[in-house]
C-alpha cells in the first residue's frame, strides 16, 4: 500500500445505472479484486448512484459526475481501473469515450496507475473518438480486452494487451431448472436502430409458434422491458410475461423453468444464458456480442435467416473461463506490484 493512499482500487465503469450487465461487472470485479487480497473499504466505485452502489457492493463510492469528489477518490487510489464492459465506442454516444478518456487523464493527474480489464475496444467511426480511446488505452499500465476485434485493433494502435475473458464468467452462473415449467424460449431484445428489434421479434414468433412454445421476455434494463412491451403491443410478438431482473437482487434471480433454448441481444443475457447451459441464439447487434459468439463457437442470427436454436449448451466449453478469469485478473493486478 502505497503511504498515505486510503484506497487500492478507484474502480470506474457504467456503474449505477440500473443496467444489470454492467453491475454484474462491478460485482465480479470486486469479488476478483478480494481474490487477489484487497478488502472491500479499500475500494472506491465511480457510480451514477452512490447509495445503491454502496448499499450492492459494499464499498466506498463517489458521483461519477462529480469531477472535484472523483479527482479526490483518485488522489486518495493507488490504482484506477477500467472494470470491463465497452467503455471505448461511439455507437451509443460520443461521451462515453470523453468521458472515460478524461477519467485516466486525471488519474494519472493524481499519481493513481491506470490499468484495464476485461474491455472491447469499438466501434469508433470517429477520428476524434479514435484518438481519445488510443490516448486512454496508451495511458494503462496493463491492458486486457475480451475479444478478437480489440485485440487486433490495439495491435493496429501498436498496444500489447492480453486476453482477458468478461469478467461476469468470474461470477456464479444463474439457477435454471430445464424440466421444470412449459417449454419456452428466454428471449431478450433491447432497443436498436434499423428495425432489428422488430426483425427478432417476428422471426422469434413464427418459431415459438411452430413448435408450441412460449416466449418468455428477459429484461436486463429498463429500456429493454419498454421495447419488448412495444413490440407485443404493436402484435410483433406474443410474450407470456416480461421479467425486468433487477441488479439490487441478484440473488432472487433465476431463468424460467422450461426453456428449451435463448434468444438475446444484450451481451450479458447471451453470456447468462450459456452459463446456465441454455442452448443459445445470439443477436450480434454489436462487436462485442459477436466477439463472445465466435470465443465460444455459439450461433448467430442476422436479418434474413430463419431462427435455429442449437440442440447443445456452452457449459463445457465456459467451465474453464471461470478459472481463467480469476488467474489473468490475479496475476494483472499483482503485476502492477507497489511504487
Amino acid at each position: 500500500m502505497e503511504l498515505g493512499r486510503r484506497f487500492d482500487v478507484a474502480l470506474c465503469g457504467y456503474y449505477g445505472f440500473g443496467n444489470l450487465g454492467d453491475e454484474l461487472l462491478a460485482q465480479a470485479a470486486v469479488r476478483l479484486l478480494e481474490g487477489c487480497g484487497v478488502q472491500r473499504d479499500r475500494i472506491v466505485v465511480l457510480s451514477n448512484d452512490v447509495a445503491e452502489t454502496t448499499r450492492f457492493l459494499g464499498t466506498a463510492a463517489v458521483n461519477r459526475w462529480n469531477m472535484r469528489d472523483v479527482f479526490a477518490a483518485l488522489r486518495e487510489s493507488r490504482t484506477l481501473l477500467l472494470g470491463g464492459g465497452g467503455l471505448f465506442q461511439d455507437s451509443t454516444s460520443f461521451r462515453s469515450p470523453l468521458y472515460y478518456w478524461g477519467i485516466v487523464r486525471m488519474a494519472k493527474l493524481a499519481n493513481c496507475r491506470p490499468w484495464c480489464f476485461g474491455q472491447s475496444v469499438g466501434p469508433l467511426n470517429g477520428t476524434l473518438q479514435r484518438f481519445l480511446a488510443r490516448d486512454a488505452l496508451s495511458a494503462c499500465e496493463r491492458r486486457g480486452v475480451r475479444d478478437r476485434l480489440s485485440m487486433e485493433t490495439l495491435a493496429g494502435w501498436g498496444l500489447g494487451a492480453v486476453f482477458s475473458p468478461d469478467l461476469v464468467f468470474g461470477l456464479d452462473s444463474l439457477p435454471f431448472d430445464g424440466k421444470a415449467g412449459e417449454p419456452r424460449l428466454a428471449l431478450n431484445i433491447r432497443p436498436w436502430r434499423n428495425g432489428l428489434p422488430e426483425q427478432v421479434a417476428e422471426k422469434v414468433g413464427e418459431y415459438a409458434r411452430s413448435r408450441g412454445l412460449s416466449v418468455r421476455g428477459i429484461a436486463l434494463a429498463e429500456e429493454d422491458a419498454r421495447t419488448m412491451e412495444e413490440l407485443g403491443c404493436r402484435g410483433l410478438l406474443e410474450l407470456e410475461g416480461i421479467d425486468r431482473w433487477n441488479p439490487g437482487a441478484r440473488d432472487s434471480l433465476a431463468f424460467p423453468g422450461g426453456c428449451m433454448g435463448a434468444v438475446g441481444m444484450r451481451l450479458h443475457f447471451c453470456i447468462l444464458s450459456a452459463m446456465a447451459g441454455i442452448p443459445l441464439l445470439s443477436v450480434p447487434y454489436d462487436p462485442k456480442v459477436q466477439g463472445f459468439a465466435e470465443m465460444l463457437n455459439v450461433p448467430t442470427w442476422k436479418p434474413g435467416m430463419a431462427i435455429s436454436i442449437p440442440a447443445e449448451d456452452r457449459l463445457q466449453r465456459i467451465s474453464g473461463l471461470r478459472e481463467d478469469v480469476g488467474r489473468i485478473f490475479r496475476e494483472t493486478y499483482l503485476s502492477l506490484g507497489e511504487r
